[in-house]
């Protein structure tokens, strides 16, 4: 998610007034996080010494201007409360995975790895890393707890061979993109929240025929999605009860199979209603090539009703930038829209049980009892709080038991993302991010509630896991697969746009078919029975 600087820091003004969207997992009581890893030799005398171990780190950073190294916050502090000596390399994140490349092809690893888990996963049954699984039962009591026995958690993060070669970042909060919209637009003209697809057709050409911001009708964009930045433009496809995510290459699970979505029924009716929203100007007509399309249309008051980050759009209601256009603005999250009155409101979007973010323990690792036990204490709760928060007295004190910033941090220039970013807090390594991290993260309970919304009310669809492939299958699947989805991408474009007319899906299914599509089908089904026997 790293774009350009000029258009990071735009991002950043805004984002300090609401949460970093990622979720999570719980507290727990088998927990060993205040103790020392004193690691003891014998010396010449047959004494004993406590030298630190040195442990060699490759971790990127997530900021340019704060690159990681022994000093910063919370590694020094780990390395402290373990009496270990840390070595870090590191790079900004968007220059990571390239970075992680090369030193994997060149052979000398340092002894820990962050990475994607797919990486980790990949290079690991190569064997770049070490398989974890007998280390966590023997040293890792933490993990275990909240890797191991979460199954949906484990399933995740294992390799194609049923092995665990990195410990991931476990999230705190289920609530990804959220239905949200202009309430005091609504209450301006007396309409009710939509609930159905054709409650929201009708809102919208409300908001299209009314001159909701003063500027003349026509001028508010009713419904803003997204597809340069973050291909949101397919999420109103949960009403349809289907996921059209390429980011998982369009595959979801529907009634206990591996099904390509594209292909089905629903998608065909979805995309008919899309096209008429969007030849009516219901939808923004420049979404397709619109850099930061949220942001333009919000902060100049021209959205009446987006599809995006919950906790994000909710702080809009407290932004001056925002607030100088329209002093009543009021985002609110609503439930996501159905096909008819009744139906069970859910959304496919939402955070996975993992971050796609681990550490792995390389091949050349010497010292891997003190790597695995240092990991653990970052998955304790003594060592989460250092991860999630800081250090208590200079960061966050404790209030009724919770975790709360200090004032001096959350009335920071930057406030808290950017305090965290430049200290190691939300580290992109095997960590478990806390709900008590993403309350506290919210400027104020308006923000807060919304952000927990979906999960209060419960509005998930179950998960579309990404399915890992054996080495032999990615092979196949690889070659075939990329075919498959430039032409699907350009061709749902077309028809939502209505560039291609509705009347040609069959043919458009027939040619996904003739491109490999069943053949696709038949080895991610093989790796849904592998992921469900972990699972389960």
């Amino acid at each position: 998610m790293f774009q350009s600087k000029k258009r990071w820091i735009s991002m950043l003004l805004v984002l300090v007034l609401c949460i970093s969207m990622l979720g999570g997992c719980g507290k727990g009581n088998n927990d060993d996080g205040g103790k020392k890893n004193e690691s003891v030799e014998t010396n010449q005398d047959g004494g004993t010494s406590t030298e630190p171990v040195e442990i060699s780190m490759f971790v990127p950073s997530r900021l340019p201007e704060a690159i990681y190294d022994e000093n910063t916050l919370t590694f020094k502090t780990l390395a402290e409360k373990l009496n270990i000596k840390l070595n870090i390399e590191s790079v900004v994140h968007s220059e990571a995975k390239e970075k992680f490349s090369v030193i994997i092809s060149g052979g000398k690893y340092p002894d820990v790895m962050a990475g994607s888990v797919r990486d980790i996963n990949t290079f690991g049954m190569s064997g770049a890393f070490i398989p974890l699984d007998d280390l966590i039962e023997e040293h890792a009591p933490n993990i275990k707890k909240y890797l191991l026995e979460n199954k949906e958690a484990m399933a995740q993060a294992a390799a194609s061979d049923g092995k665990i070669y990195g410990i991931p970042m476990l999230s705190a909060v289920r609530t990804a993109m959220g239905y949200n919209i202009r309430q005091d637009w609504l209450d301006e003209l007396g309409l009710e929240v939509p609930v159905t697809i054709d409650d929201w057709y009708n809102v919208l050409k409300a908001f299209k025929n009314n001159d909701l911001n003063g500027n003349g009708v026509g001028d508010v964009t009713p419904l803003v999605l997204d597809r340069v930045w973050e291909n949101y433009y397919m999420n109103f496809a949960d009403a349809w009860g289907i996921e059209l995510n390429p980011n998982n290459d369009y595959w979801m699970i529907k009634d206990g199979t591996a099904v390509f979505a594209p292909i089905l029924p629903e998608t065909k009716e979805y995309l008919a209603t899309m096209t008429k929203w969007y030849q009516e100007g219901l939808i923004d007509n420049e979404f397709i090539t619109r850099e930061d399309t949220n942001n333009y249309h919000i902060l100049n008051n021209k959205a009446g009703a987006t599809c995006y980050w919950t906790g994000y759009v909710a702080a809009q209601n407290y932004n001056n930038e925002v607030l100088a256009n329209d002093p009543d603005t009021n985002w609110q999250v609503i439930q996501p829209p159905v096909l008819t009155a009744g139906q069970e409101p859910k959304t496919f979007s939402q955070q996975a049980a993992i971050v796609s973010y681990s550490w792995g323990i390389s091949s050349s690792a010497k010292n891997v009892v003190d790597i695995i036990k240092m990991f653990d204490y970052v998955y304790s709760e003594e060592g989460s709080l250092l991860f999630n928060f800081g250090i208590e007295g200079e960061s966050y004190e404790m209030v009724d038991g919770e975790p709360q910033y200090l004032e001096s941090i959350l009335n920071s220039e930057g406030g808290t993302i950017l305090y965290n970013r430049k200290n190691g807090i939300q580290a992109l390594i095997g960590m478990r991010q806390m709900p008590e991290y993403e309350a506290a993260s919210c400027i104020n309970d308006d923000v807060r509630q919304q952000l927990f919304n979906y999960v209060d009310n419960n509005y998930f669809y179950p998960f579309n896991p990404s399915l890992t492939l054996t080495e032999a299958e990615e092979e196949i699947y690889s070659v075939k697969m990329s075919a498959i989805n430039t032409y699907v991408e350009e061709e749902l474009i077309k028809f939502f746009i209505g560039t291609r007319p509705i009347d040609e899906f069959d043919s458009f299914v027939q040619r996904v078919k003739e491109l490999g599509i069943d053949e696709m089908t038949t080895l991610k089904n093989q790796a849904y029975e592998r992921y469900e026997s972990i699972a389960k």
